[in-house]
């Protein structure tokens, strides 16, 4: 071998190089620092000029050698930089030459701007012999990386928390008290010393800088200038850094953005703390650390390492919150990292509980996670709505008879589950006093496996969508099954309530946030798929699909998200997360990019506050919108979710929008035109709950009126799972082609006045159908509706629940009418286009309830 090959050959064997995939860390530190600024030259302790030099070079470094860092932290002689995604991005990771080159231009860059700052004194300090000491400040530096961003935020913690005020108090103490009085004191107690025995404040006689250290990062600003060559003034966008006076003393989700954000700009400056607190350690295994996320205190991520006692602890605390809160404020998210917990816990309103694994399998509660509906008297579950179960398994214990039960009425999705219980699982809760099961009305279960039997008892109705269980029990009025393993057969309706679908004919099941086996956060997006049977995720594989990992979402909070900053990380490319809350609008949320995910976590509500939609979406490919609460504001909306603009015409088959898990709601004291407009082709829809509210503070005929819940324009739109309740005029209005719904649950409004109030048709037909197909649609199909009365205030007639076309193509499967309760004289008079028997009463059976098997437009048969 050539004698140059051969010592390229020994350097090769050392030159070491960084990863890609995770964050790095690069710390530069200050060589034999206390012997230097021990010259009296220097002020002590805590020199201005040696500060200002350390600002100077995080600038340099930040805007001249490390473009891919995002942040900078300098206390005392340590300069901290981050480069938070795919490594330094320079001499293709070399640690040798990364870390040779940051020490030495660290060094040089220091001694020019000390030696400057020196020179400029107006004390002159720098004469009589300070000039030796010029060029003699040397660095070393130190790369490495670290698993996530989360832990690259926790680095600057370490850095401040642990060593920056530590060190700080000691350098001060020094100039007050002898070795041997410090000796063995602590931090507090040092602190405690100086005001007593020397009547010091610390926080009070120590610069902010040299308690905390600085953050130094870039800003983007707007500067004037002459263009030579026109002679005109332009403005021009230019980079600067900017240093905030304080360090990282919390893990925070605005914490974590210093990390992954750019720029300041992009953080809506965050302001410096002014107390100063001692700081103490986070026990990553402690349950107090379990809302300290980057998901900020409403999210309580939970690990395997926690004291099950104290989750049990915390989880039923938030039941107990919870339970009866329907129209309350509190939001929460409980998250379970991979691992089994022994555990036992109910959920209540406005609560995600949520694996975050890859698979369900990946998170265990073996103990139990139910719904009870102890709150309502008789275990009546019909007002348990606004919760959700996602991607992990239970094994209920001997606790509850080792079943699982899960007690719900609408906006309770159950997705990616997989319910080990030998005892099976429970749609209902058996009233102790009676014996009866109590009422529940209506639920979704989607992406799942029951190893046992589901037994919906007393539910009303369902729709279950690729799910695996042991066998289905029973049903009372309309039970839905599209593309399920083992789904029971439909041949018996309406004695049997079942409607069965072999194939689901095109889903994506819904994103959901996991932790890499690296501890990063990431949102998987699973794969559109076509004419499927059972869950994705069975015997061990994982869905099909693909990961996003969390830095490329905006994580918006409460205290600080707005209109204005979403629209901004929208613009910017971002996907939104939200976090647990309640988010009032000043202006509609514009989705203009193809592929973007709006993910809710904990039932987050959205409040448009100016009358506009909460959310508009341009007529572009396979959007999410999931896991939201859309409420109405007082100021009406002509629609809460706008779809596509009136002018959508794009065929968006090979990518469709997505809408999963919303819930749009009009409360009392508010009000809204229509909840959902869909002008965009090829949407799709996966539990969707439009609402006006029955009950409540302010719900009244004219205190929270709307016209729709949906109105369909566009082509081939699909829902699975359409929930539509108590608006004024037909609660589903679907005016495009080639539409498909599978499960439909309508209670038509409760409250008219009189029937004058309620007239269709400029006046000639009593009430509005609640299925109402435009006239003018020549394809549509139908499975499994069922409409509901209950007219509360007036003896009111509704003349058909479903109003369709009489066209070839148009057509429905297994309809159901029921009277629920009511004003005698009120009826529902017939099923669909004057077809179908009326119900008035609820004795006899027929009186209470009428089906029809199948309706063909074109010929008007009844079957």
């Amino acid at each position: 071998m050539a004698l140059a090959d051969r010592m390229r050959q020994y350097e090769a064997a050392f030159d070491y190089t960084l990863p890609t995939s995770n964050p790095v860390i690069l710390r530069l530190d200050g060589h034999n620092f206390s012997r230097f600024t021990a010259q009296p030259h220097f002020r002590r302790p805590f020199d201005q000029r040696i500060h200002d030099a350390m600002i100077s070079t995080c600038s340099d470094l930040l805007l001249n050698l490390f473009p891919s860092a995002s942040v900078t932290y300098t206390q005392s002689d340590e300069i901290t930089l981050v480069f938070p995604l795919r490594g330094v991005q320079l001499f293709n990771e070399r640690v040798q030459k990364l870390a040779s080159l940051a020490a030495s231009y660290c060094s040089v860059r220091f001694n020019m701007h000390l030696a400057a700052a020196l020179a400029s004194d107006s004390g002159n300090e720098s004469k009589g012999g300070s000039e030796v000491l010029l060029g003699t400040a040397h660095f070393d530096a130190r790369l490495f990386t670290v698993p996530s961003v989360e832990e690259a935020l926790n680095c600057l913690l370490w850095r401040c928390r642990g060593d920056a005020v530590r060190n700080s108090v000691g350098s001060f103490a020094r100039t007050l008290f002898s070795q041997s009085e410090m000796h063995g004191k602590t931090t507090a107690e040092l602190i405690e010393m100086m005001r007593r025995e020397k009547n010091v404040i610390y926080e009070e006689a120590v610069p902010k800088w040299a308690i905390e250290g600085c953050l130094v990062k870039r800003e983007q600003y707007q500067h004037d200038g002459i263009n030579p060559k026109t002679g005109q003034v332009e403005t021009t966008s230019r980079t600067r850094t900017r240093v905030e006076e304080r360090g990282i003393r919390e893990f925070s989700a605005e914490n974590l953005r210093i990390i992954t954000e750019r720029y300041w700009d992009d953080l809506g400056s965050p302001q410096p703390t002014r107390s100063i607190t001692v700081p103490v350690t986070v026990d990553n295994s402690s349950v107090s650390s379990a809302n300290k996320t980057l998901f900020g205190p409403n999210v309580y991520v939970f690990d395997p390492s926690m004291p099950a006692a104290d989750i049990q602890a915390k989880a039923t605390a938030i039941f107990r919150q919870m339970e009866a809160n329907e129209f309350g404020t509190e939001r929460y998210a409980l998250l379970f990292k991979p691992g089994t917990y022994n555990v036992l816990f109910d959920v209540g309103f406005y609560t995600h509980v949520a694996g975050l694994g890859q698979n369900p399998d990946d998170v265990l509660i073996e103990g139990g996670v139910n719904v009870p509906a102890y709150w309502m008297p008789n275990r009546n579950a019909t007002c348990n709505f606004w919760r959700a179960f996602e991607n992990f398994s239970i094994n209920a214990s001997a606790a509850t008879n080792n079943t699982t039960t899960i007690a719900v009425s609408q906006a309770a999705p159950l997705r990616r589950m997989h319910i080990r219980s030998s005892g099976g699982l429970w749609l209902f809760q058996v009233d102790p006093s009676t014996g009866a099961g109590g009422w529940a009305s209506g639920g979704f279960m989607a992406d799942s496996v029951v190893d046992q039997q589901v037994l919906p008892g007393s539910q009303q109705q369902w729709l279950s969508r690729n799910n695996r269980y042991g066998s289905w029990a029973n049903g009372v009025w309309n039970m839905v099954f599209v593309g399920d393993f083992n789904a029971p057969s439909q041949d018996n309706f309406p004695t049997s309530p079942y409607t069965t679908v072999d194939r689901t004919p095109v889903i994506r099941e819904k994103p959901y946030l996991h932790v890499t086996s690296q501890g990063q956060y990431e949102v998987f997006v699973p794969a559109l798929q076509i004419n499927t049977q059972g869950p994705s995720w069975t015997y061990g594989s994982p869905s099909p699909g693909k990961s996003i990992p969390i830095d490329q979402f905006y994580i918006a909070q409460p205290p600080t998200a707005n209109a204005a900053s979403i629209n901004s990380a929208l613009g910017s490319g971002k996907h939104i997360l939200f976090t647990p809350g309640i988010y009032g609008l000043d202006g509609a949320l514009r989705i203009s990019r193809a592929g973007t995910i709006i993910l809710g976590l904990g039932m987050p509500s959205l409040i448009p506050v100016s009358g506009q939609p909460a959310i508009s979406v341009a007529d572009v490919d396979g959007v999410t919108l999931a896991g939201l609460i859309i409420d109405a504001g007082k100021i009406n909306s002509p629609s809460l979710i706008e779809v596509g603009p009136p002018d959508s015409s794009a065929d968006h088959a090979s990518n469709p929008t997505f809408l999963y898990d919303l819930t749009v709601r009009t409360a009392g004291h508010t009000r809204n035109d229509v909840g959902i407009t869909i002008n965009s082709h090829n949407v799709i829809g996966d539990q969707l709950w439009l609402w006006r509210a029955d009950h409540g503070d302010g719900a009244a005929w004219d205190a929270n009126p709307t016209k729709n819940g949906v109105v369909i324009n566009g082509n081939n739109v699909t829902i699975y799972g359409l929930f539509n309740e108590h608006h004024r005029e037909y609660q589903t209005l679907w005016n495009g082609n080639g539409g498909r719904l599978y499960f439909y649950q309508s209670e038509i409004p409760y409250d008219p006045p009189n029937q004058e109030s309620w007239m269709s048709k400029n006046g000639r037909t009593n009430g509005f159908a609640s299925y109402k197909v435009a006239d003018n649609v020549t394809t549509h199909e139908a499975w499994g509706l069922g409409i509901y009365s209950y007219f509360r205030d007036s003896p009111t007639k509704l003349e058909n629940a479903i109003e369709v076309p009489e066209a070839d193509d148009v057509k429905l499967h297994h309809l159901t009418t029921v009277w629920l309760t009511g004003v005698p004289g009120s009826e529902i008079t017939h099923i669909v286009n004057g077809i179908g028997d009326r119900v008035y009463a609820n004795n006899p059976e027929s009186a209470m309830r009428q089906t029809l098997n199948e309706f063909l437009g074109s010929d008007r048969s009844r079957v």
